[in-house]
């Protein structure tokens, strides 16, 4: 427990074997993207959205990083990811290996952004 956080077994297990990696997306994909695997910067600001996000889905998000610079990314215990912004949730995959393909590889231009008014 760090920073008001219980951490999942997924985000402990990313963080050993990623911890402090910028994964940056091929030049094909537009737009660009990156998540970069931060365990200190993750946690910064994260406990309230965190919060949130265990009501909502009933089970734990564990801060992961940034995603795309701008956006705080969780992964949940079940290894779902996604990114937060101000009023907007973005499903970056179903588990880690899943989002790292949409980040490096995107999807074909189909929107993920889901507004997310209770955030």
């Amino acid at each position: 427990m760090a920073a008001g956080f219980e951490f999942n077994d997924v985000a402990t297990a990313v963080w050993a074997e990623f911890g402090e990696l910028t994964i940056k997306s091929s030049p094909a994909r537009v737009p660009s993207s990156s998540l970069r695997l931060d365990p200190v910067d993750a946690c910064i600001d994260a406990s309230e959205e965190a919060r949130k996000l265990m009501c909502r889905y009933g089970e734990n998000y564990s801060p992961l990083g940034m995603w795309s610079i701008q956006y705080r990314s969780y992964v949940a215990a079940s290894g779902r990811v996604i990114a937060v912004g101000a009023g907007f949730m973005w499903q970056l995959g179903t588990s880690f290996a899943e989002a790292l393909t949409y980040v490096v590889e995107g999807d074909g231009g189909a929107d993920r952004t889901e507004r997310a008014a209770w955030l």
